[in-house]
């Protein structure tokens, strides 16, 4: 075949051929492309736009086109327009098959080339109608575009060689131009709908020089029957009450390319909502496998086995597979929004949805199939994705996918198409699987008016015992009559006819206990007027196996999971960010992207809910140390505080300018310091962040320098308000945290926010012996570094004075006014944090000691938690080892029953008797440290 094509290369020049027609690159060339050796006959000028210092990566092509702008008739317009398609295309072939352009390039550089031709008929004929019609205006009397949205690949820079390019037109809003000189008028509805028919015409019709592109509109509102432009306020109206879940698919790729560029990108920030749903959107993904059965049964139909865009591991699967994760997981997520295929893989990978090796290997397999896929194209232009029969056709298929021989070909596809099926599947349930689930004696029930005998004989043929099928038998009933069956949608009760039976049928087979039970029936029943969480649990079969077993180890996960329905997906999320602070940091900073204060403040609710969930499972499951869970219950909410400040500080001084220390001085700093357990790295699933507010501007009480300037004291007195709203402001899924600031100096009725002087003074001066053991518990958090050196000095000098004489009776006396104020003991309980030998005691005996020797011993303050700093009492032999091993060990193991009580909904009140040995052993050392201060 090469052969031949080279005699027909010859041939076709006769006697003239120019010097370059034998250069070995346009050799190989017309071996590859028919298509582009028709091309350099045609127009040999061609040949200056292959040469090797051009740069198709950052070319300008409609800087190229300029010249189309002086054209005079449309008959010229539309020969040069295809002209130039034609001699770019060639160009861009050679660059590809000479190695200067990479795939992913080659793509781009087709949806630039595709744009730039658009932009260029459209401006083009926009002209000629407003000087005809007069100008369209915008509702503030600016000139009036219209902005064409490119589609499927061309939206996303992923244009193949020979493709139609999908496109939907729209214009701001409805009126009439404005014509010149009393010329005749048109309403903005008409002219624009002339417009779009002039540009599809132009880009369409076939001359004697091919077409531009072929253009579809199916996609626009309506279809086919549908305006073939809109206005920007009927699109919203269309797809908020009428777009389907295909459209959001199609929408998802949607880029403006040329007229109204502007106006378009805002568009389609108005449509964010509609296109990304803020909930993860499982239901979705059946939407889309629906799409792609739709496909493999037309597949199968004509026998398109060997279809390399739509068959089996095609393009069409890859595609479908990173926009299914986009349409669930985008609307958290706004790296994902990305129309780009790769651009949205990677961003799987970087949030570890995926792991690198998969998602390389994917991107690596799609690229392959985009290369041979525009291979085939580009040999005759032709918008084929068949495989080719015949051996020539392999061989020159292999030549122009850059590969030594068919044979080498042929195996690299296998193994790609392989591996993009293998995502796929991964991605989406197994309908068959699902079905066998589903099909049990449970199926046929009448779940709105159930019957206790038809449910007890159901469960006695899947297996199940008389006691359990008469417990399941009275929850479903009870079930049955809290649900308010009428008002739910018919989706919903569709749905529900499939996710019950699973329920059913799962829990006889695993013999879970009417409590497991009970927490799904109350999850499905809080959720069941959102019709997106009962669709994700009956398409996901799988997720009733993990709630049943939530259940049985933790009502308190149960009902967490029931108030935040969001944590669903982490149920069966196997990406692993517990306890590494860069991957929660790139998770909550991607969460966070791009919103406004209101998406903002959820989404950080939405982050640590999903976080706190992954923590609490990790710790039910044994995957956590009790050190660990506190480690990474603090971390998170250490993140959280951090980017609520950064929110406020950047709000205010927006509005205010920055603090300053006098009136050209530095900048005025600011810090939150941590007490209790975020200062002591002890926090747990439920505990309040204690925190205290300090600033510095050097006692110069400057302002802020910004254009309404105001007191340093007032701006961050704001910040702190701001930062505790933000984080305690209430909403439907419970508040991010209660704030507690009655530690700061002079408790409820001090400041808000201290000055560093003043907290120094009244560190030094006026605070009580009880706030000094507080402090031993407290540590910066975050805020400037120079701040949190000298908070760390104030607390390292108040800590290491001197103690005063009469310290014991007052720690004594703190603890005595502390068992005064709480119930009376009953010696058949125990309670965890304050009856006698509990946590407190240990905490009390920690802080004793470190105010009373830290003056001699300064190791003593370097930490704030209670486990570190006992291991300091030892180092330094202030506390005999085997005391001190002792009391770590009991506060570890009384933390975790702490932990454990309240993950089960228990209460930190537990029978006494497992716990005499322990209690004796912690009132032995205490009656040994207070005895010994006597």
């Amino acid at each position: 075949m090469a052969t031949s094509r080279r005699s027909a290369w010859r041939e076709s020049w006769a006697e003239n051929a120019p010097e370059w027609a034998a250069r070995e690159d346009i050799v190989r060339l017309i071996e590859a492309s028919e298509y582009a050796a028709r091309q350099l006959r045609r127009h040999p000028e061609t040949v200056s736009l292959l040469e090797d210092e051009l740069d198709w990566r950052r070319h300008d092509f409609s800087a190229s086109l300029a010249a189309l702008h002086e054209v005079r008739s449309e008959d010229a317009l539309m020969r040069a327009l295809r002209i130039a398609k034609h001699r770019y295309q060639t160009a861009l072939i050679h660059a590809v098959l000479c190695a200067r352009l990479s795939q992913k390039d080659f793509l781009a550089a087709l949806s630039h080339l595709a744009a730039a031709l658009v932009d260029s008929a459209l401006n083009w004929h926009y002209r000629s109608l407003v000087a005809r019609w007069g100008k369209p205006l915008d509702a503030q009397g600016e000139a009036l575009g219209m902005v064409v949205f490119a589609m499927g690949k061309f939206g996303g820079e992923e244009l193949n060689f020979s493709s139609d390019i999908d496109l939907i037109f729209a214009y701001r809003n409805g009126g009439e131009t404005v014509a010149v000189a009393g010329g005749k008028t048109l309403d903005h509805e008409r002219f624009f709908r002339r417009l779009a028919q002039k540009l599809i015409a132009t880009l369409d019709t076939l001359t004697e020089e091919g077409f531009v592109y072929r253009v579809d509109m199916r996609l626009r509102p309506f279809g086919q029957s549908g305006p073939l432009a809109l206005t920007f306020d009927a699109l919203e109206t269309y797809y908020q009450l009428h777009g389907r879940d295909w459209e959001r698919y199609a929408m998802m790729k949607a880029r403006p390319v040329a007229g109204d560029i502007v106006g378009g990108q805002a568009l389609l920030a108005e449509l964010k909502p509609f296109i990304y749903r803020r909930y993860l959107d499982y239901p979705a993904l059946a939407s889309i496998a629906a799409m792609k059965h739709e496909i493999d049964r037309q597949i199968r139909a004509v026998g398109m086995d060997t279809h390399l865009k739509l068959g089996r591991g095609g393009i069409r699967e890859a595609e479908f597979s990173v926009q299914a994760m986009q349409m669930v997981y985008g609307g958290q997520y706004p790296p994902l929004q990305s129309p780009h295929f790769l651009d949205a893989l990677a961003g799987l990978a970087r949030l570890r949805f995926w792991d690198d090796v998969e998602a390389a290997a994917l991107g690596e397999a799609y690229l392959l199939l985009r290369t041979v896929e525009n291979a085939l194209q580009f040999d005759r232009e032709q918008q084929t994705h068949r495989l080719p029969d015949k051996l020539q056709d392999w061989r020159r298929l292999a030549l122009a996918s850059g590969f030594a021989s068919p044979e080498a070909l042929g195996s690299a596809l296998d193994a790609a198409r392989e591996t993009i099926h293998r995502t796929f599947r991964r991605i989406f349930a197994d309908e068959n699987a699902m079905a066998v689930e589903r099909n049990n004696a449970f199926t046929d029930l009448d779940w709105q008016r159930p019957e206790a005998e038809s449910i007890r004989s159901a469960c006695l043929r899947e297996g199940m015992t008389e006691t359990a099928a008469g417990e399941l038998s009275e929850q479903l009933i009870a079930f049955s009559a809290a649900l308010p069956w009428r008002r739910l949608p018919a989706k919903t009760l569709e749905r529900l006819e499939k996710l019950l039976p699973t329920l059913c049928a799962v829990a006889g087979r695993e013999q879970a206990p009417a409590r497991a039970v009970a927490g799904v029936l109350e999850l499905i029943r809080e959720v069941s007027g959102r019709s997106v969480y009962i669709g994700m649990l009956s398409e996901q079969p799988r997720l009733i196996h993990h709630l049943l077993s939530i259940g049985r180890d933790s009502a308190w996960l149960m009902r967490f999971i029931s108030s935040h329905p969001l944590v669903l997906d982490d149920v069966l999320s196997e990406r692993e960010n517990i306890a590494d602070p860069g991957l929660l940091e790139a998770d909550l900073c991607a969460r966070l992207q791009g919103l406004d204060e209101e998406q903002w403040l959820h989404a950080l609710r939405d982050f640590k809910h999903a976080q706190l969930f992954k923590v609490a499972w990790a710790d039910v499951h044994g995957k956590l140390s009790l050190m660990q869970v506190s480690d990474t219950l603090s971390l998170i909410a250490e993140l959280v505080l951090q980017h609520a400040y950064n929110k406020a500080y950047a709000t205010l001084a927006d509005r205010h300018g920055t603090p300053r220390a006098g009136a050209v001085g530095r900048k005025a700093t600011f810090a939150i310091i941590g007490y209790g357990k975020l200062g002591g790295l002890e926090l747990g699933y439920g505990s309040d962040l204690d925190l205290v507010f300090l600033y510095d501007d050097q006692g110069t009480q400057g302002t802020t320098d910004g254009k309404r300037p105001i007191p340093n004291q007032m701006f961050f007195t704001r910040l702190a308000q701001r930062i505790s709203n933000y984080l305690a402001a209430p909403s439907m899924s419970g508040v991010l945290y209660a704030i507690d600031t009655r530690l700061r100096p002079g408790g409820k009725s001090g400041l808000l926010v201290s000055s560093l002087e003043a907290f120094r003074a009244y560190q030094h001066t006026q605070a009580w012996v009880w706030e000094h053991q507080a402090l031993t518990r407290a540590r910066h958090l975050l805020g400037d570094a120079s701040l949190s050196a000298a908070f760390e000095k104030i607390r390292r000098d108040v800590l290491t004075r001197p103690p005063p004489d009469d310290l014991h009776e007052q720690v004594l006396a703190m603890r005595a006014k502390m068992r005064g104020n709480a119930a009376p003991d009953d010696p058949e309980r125990f309670d965890l944090k304050r009856s006698e030998g509990g946590l407190i005691d240990i905490e009390f005996m920690v802080q004793y000691l470190v105010l009373e020797h830290a003056d001699k011993e300064p190791l003593l303050v370097r930490m704030s938690d209670n486990i570190r700093q006992l291991a300091a009492l030892e180092a330094t032999g202030i506390l005999p080892s085997i005391d001190a091993m002792t009391l770590r060990d009991a506060y570890r193991c009384l933390r975790g029953a702490a932990h454990r009580a309240f993950l089960n909904e228990s209460g930190d009140t537990v029978a006494a008797a497992p716990w005499q040995d322990l209690r004796g052993d912690i009132r032995r050392i205490w009656r040994q440290i207070f005895t010994l201060g006597d």
